[in-house]
């Protein structure tokens, strides 16, 4: 299972590099776009008959073409930097020895330095703007500017060039060191908040932990995915012989041939809070307190008394939290003389459960009650619950999830949906409930690939074995 739920939680790693895939865009556009002006400026200077241009718009305009081609194959930006420097270099090396007008001059102080500045690296934006100032002060300011390798300049655009390119310089790496260190800032927070979600989530974990064993009758597996560590979904089972203080010292009492025993299950939930963090976080541990007390407290009462209480006494102890959570509080009933099980269940503005009839091998959504308004938790809407009873033959199973599995996309956008939903679940069908499980995990990965899930996964099968 843990190999699994990596599938559908990608490693830092392969997180990093999918978010940093769309970094490469910018380099890219850039890239072909001095590319694509390289061309133009050739076919220009052709027309022109100015063959020493042609060869150096060429020259460029190839190299930035294989760096938007290599660039998009590798997704690597190393290429970029080295292309850049090298065009940035060279462009100055020509202007110093081309000449051209002293407003070019004044466009190339402006452009150079804030080129770099977001696009290269810090080290390699000191290097080039560095390697850059020297040939302008190289240029102009020694003798070599009275040579015929340099363009005649007039003196005071001489004097004043280089001078100006400094300050732009000096201010440029002024700005790259607040942005620098704005960065850290921001990534020492980012580590401060993920180590405290990551506490919150070992806490929600530990708290949700439950031990999975064989009902009678049912054969039963859940899941459930966190989009970020702190889970805002959440799942119980009630079996019967819980109660409402544990005492773990009769746990590791009990003998061998009772604990083999079979428990009888005496219901379940599944429940999706609104919103994500910490404070989800706490308030489904809330909610699973009042979920089970509530279960345990009602059983004389009927399953649609149940939920109210639920609602009335979670409105209040979450007192000024603005949130609510939708769900499905499933009981289950007597068995009747022919071997079929019931079960009743109230829908609190959940994902429509999903149940396969095993005798004609069909798949149908139960929607809810037209009679059931609102979800738990909605102070501004007065809630109308109704409950929804079903009859589970033998090999019959009801599927509970929630709406992050989908709402899950593919790349480029395409949405599973319940029919993708339920075609991967007819593809895993007649398995023993884990096995089938870890299956349909795996398929919504597959569908899924590295696109990154968007909300909390849950989902929960119950076979009935008669």
């Amino acid at each position: 299972m843990k190999n699994l739920l990596k599938q559908l939680m990608p490693s830092n790693r392969q997180h990093s590099e999918y978010n940093a895939q769309k970094n490469y865009h910018m380099a890219s556009l850039i890239s072909l776009a001095i590319a694509i002006e390289g061309f133009i400026l050739s076919i220009v200077s052709l027309i022109d008959s100015n063959f020493v241009i042609v060869l150096t718009t060429l020259a460029y305009a190839l190299l930035m073409l294989a760096t938007f081609i290599y660039t998009k194959l590798t997704k690597k930006l190393t290429f970029f930097y080295i292309s850049a420097s090298i065009m940035v270099i060279c462009l100055t090396v020509w202007f110093l020895y081309s000449g051209g007008t002293e407003g070019f001059g004044i466009i190339w102080i402006a452009v150079i330095p804030l080129f770099t500045l977001y696009l290269i690296p810090y080290k390699c934006f000191l290097c080039i703007n560095f390697v850059v100032l020297v040939l302008l002060m190289a240029g102009l300011w020694s003798p070599l500017g009275d040579t015929e390798l340099v363009y005649a300049f007039n003196n005071a655009f001489k004097t004043r060039f280089p001078l100006l390119y400094l300050f732009e310089f000096i201010f440029s790496i002024f700005l790259k060191h607040r942005i620098f260190m704005t960065e850290n800032e921001l990534l020492e927070q980012k580590d401060i908040l993920a180590s405290e979600n990551k506490m919150a989530a070992l806490i929600q974990k530990s708290f949700f932990q439950q031990e999975m064993s064989s009902f009678k009758g049912w054969d039963i597996a859940c899941s459930l995915i966190p989009l970020a560590g702190i889970s805002g979904d959440l799942y119980d089972l009630y079996p019967k012989h819980v109660s409402l203080e544990k005492t773990d010292k009769k746990k590791t009492t009990k003998k061998k041939s009772e604990a083999n025993e079979k428990e009888e299950i005496k219901g379940l939930g599944i429940f999706d809070s609104s919103g994500h963090g910490i404070t989800t976080g706490i308030i489904t541990m809330l909610a699973k307190n009042i979920f089970k007390q509530e279960f345990y407290e009602s059983e004389n009462k009927s399953i649609v008394d149940l939920v109210e209480n639920i609602n009335v006494r979670f409105n209040v102890e979450k007192g000024e939290v603005d949130t609510y959570m939708t769900g499905i509080l499933l009981r289950m009933k007597e068995v009747d003389s022919k071997g079929n099980g019931h079960i009743e269940f109230v829908n609190a503005g959940h994902q429509s459960p999903i149940i396969y009839r095993k005798q004609n091998e069909s798949f149908e959504l139960i929607n809810n009650s037209t009679l059931s308004v609102g979800a738990i938790g909605l102070s501004s809407i007065e809630p109308y619950y109704d409950s929804i009873e079903l009859t589970m033959s033998k090999g019959d199973e009801l599927i509970l999830y929630t709406d992050g599995v989908i709402n899950c996309c593919a790349p480029g956008g395409r949405r599973l949906g319940q029919q993708g939903f339920i075609n991967i679940l007819a593809a895993n069908i007649n398995k023993p409930a884990d096995e089938q499980l870890n299956d349909v995990i795996s398929g919504i990965a597959s569908f899924k690939g590295m696109e990154p899930s968007k909300d909390d996964m849950t989902i929960m099968v119950l076979r009935y074995q008669s």
